[in-house]
């Protein structure tokens, strides 16, 4: 396999305008997509029938924001092939504006179904946007420059899930009424100065809006591209066109895992601060940014490490530390207050932070090679369907874990605590640190 090679031409150009454009781009898009999606949540958590069952709201927004993925992907790839991708890039872009002034309209009704469905039509447009800008990537960049430019992909929009959460944490205490024991008042959520919110919304979208117009145009993969009229029947070619580049199949099911595992992580550390370390909102969202940070530093650390190649023995060795990452953090020590908030300083709170943070940054480098090998790996002309089938796969993986999320701390269910779930965590990745040595040992 070529990804196992090492490439040739490491002193071309990485730092091209086609790039940048893209880097601005998908910082934009993400910082914009966790905003709402983290602003929104606590909203909801703190809303008239939905405040008894917190983690509810969680596990619907990210089946809202999920589920487009799965709907629209057959259009996504024929957009992606058969238009240029950076008119592609340019419409998920406009029209995440209009989205976004019905998303404002949706808080300051107080409506929780009405947010959902925006975080729906985000989901919609990142859809679009996803295969466009994934394959728009190899023709950016020189391939030896491939990993690398992954690398610093992943970083930039991590570090944009990073501003998106703590902003959003942020601007809902910021906007929030409080009682005296500095809990939020049930129906209070962003109604004071929503001017801030709604402000960072536009300016965000209206600036990723600005730098898409500077990606150069790429000529079409494949001009001749019929529109899927059934999109079912589409979904199901895509899938087993992808199925027959075996390679590449068995790599996209790994990086598939990684990100329904990544929304697991996610959904279950909002639970994990402020159901059992007892931390406000705003210090949960801290531990969001420092695993998300952890994703950034590990997605930098794998470029650096697999400049010149892709380095796919990364994956094993990554995997095997995602379960002894999940493990510590399952062991994290119990708070214990007298009914009111905990604080960040205590040493559960501290420990967890750590342990966070290194598994986000074996997750990472778990990704990082897979990612690469994808978009070296499927043939030019049909990089948007691969990508569009993977993007299938990918984001079942995340719909699924976070209905799973749902049934393991459901009361009804399982009813996990928050360390349950790192414990299960921990679980399910074995097999997959088994498969992934397996596989490293043949290549």
């Amino acid at each position: 396999m070529r990804t196992d090679q090492s490439q040739t031409g490491k002193t071309e150009r990485l730092w091209t305008r086609a790039f940048i454009a893209l880097l601005a781009t998908q910082f934009f898009v993400a910082f914009n997509d966790n905003l709402f999606r983290w602003l929104i949540i606590p909203i909801g958590k703190v809303s008239s029938g939905w405040s008894d069952n917190p983690t509810r709201v969680i596990t619907l927004g990210g089946v809202c924001f999920l589920t487009p993925f799965l709907l629209f992907t057959p259009y996504a790839g024929y957009c992606s092939d058969r238009f240029s991708r950076n008119r592609v890039i340019i419409g998920a872009k406009i029209a995440e504006l209009v989205i976004i002034l019905f998303g404002i309209a949706a808080i300051l009704c107080h409506s929780v179904s009405m947010m959902l469905a925006v975080l729906f039509c985000l989901g919609a447009q990142s859809a679009f946007f996803s295969p466009a800008k994934y394959s728009s990537l190899p023709m950016a960049v020189p391939q030896s420059r491939i990993a690398e430019a992954n690398g610093l992909y992943c970083a930039t929009t991590l570090a944009a899930c990073i501003g998106g959460q703590f902003l959003g944490g942020f601007l809902f205490d910021r906007t929030t009424r409080f009682d005296d024991l500095n809990q939020p008042v049930l129906d209070s959520g962003g109604s004071q100065h929503w001017h801030l919110w709604a402000g960072a919304l536009l300016f965000v979208a209206v600036s990723g809006l600005i730098t898409s117009l500077f990606i150069p145009r790429f000529k079409p993969a494949a001009p001749g591209t019929r529109f899927p009229l059934n999109p079912i029947a589409q979904i199901g070619r895509d899938l087993r066109f992808l199925f027959r580049q075996r390679a590449v199949f068995r790599i996209a099911m790994a990086s598939s895992f990684f990100w329904g595992l990544a929304t697991l992580a996610q959904s279950n550390t909002d639970f994990f601060g402020t159901k059992y370390l007892m931390v406000s909102q705003t210090h949960t969202m801290v531990l969001l940014v420092i695993i998300t940070v952890g994703l950034a530093v590990g997605a930098l650390l794998a470029g650096r490490i697999s400049r010149g190649k892709i380095l796919m023995s990364l994956v094993p060795a990554s995997a095997f530390l995602i379960i002894l990452f999940a493990l510590l953090l399952g062991f994290t020590p119990a708070v214990h207050t007298d009914g009111g908030l905990a604080s960040p300083l205590s040493f559960p709170y501290l420990y967890a932070a750590g342990a966070l943070f290194l598994l986000g940054a074996a997750a990472e480098m778990f990704d990082i090679p897979l990612q690469a090998a994808i978009q070296v790996e499927s043939p030019p002309e049909y990089r948007g369907r691969v990508l569009a089938a993977y993007n299938f796969y990918s984001f079942s993986a995340m719909a699924l874990f976070m209905v799973f999320f749902g049934v393991l701390t459901d009361k009804g269910a399982f009813g996990l605590t928050a360390s349950g779930v790192w414990f299960t965590i921990a679980v399910i990745t074995f097999p997959v640190w088994l498969a992934a040595r397996r596989a490293w040992r043949k290549s």
